[in-house]
């Protein structure tokens, strides 16, 4: 998985943040599980809570996974 195949939804999350986006995205990419060729963020606070909805290459949900 790299950042390209990294979205959040709503896709402005983090707009005004570009640098917590990247790291944000870093860390979703770095904790993916076995098999996971996609991910959304799908609520992120910035501080306290990130939660990522992570697909396989069937673009079949394998999980959800809160990062922080």
């Amino acid at each position: 998985m790299n950042a390209s195949n990294v979205s959040f939804n709503p896709s402005n999350m983090y707009s005004r943040d570009p640098g917590e986006k990247a790291r944000i995205t870093n860390l979703v990419i770095s904790q993916a599980p076995i098999g996971a060729v996609n991910a959304t963020v799908i609520y992120g606070d910035g501080r306290q809570l990130c939660t990522v909805d992570y697909y396989d290459t069937s673009d079949l949900h394998i999980s959800r996974e809160h990062i922080f």
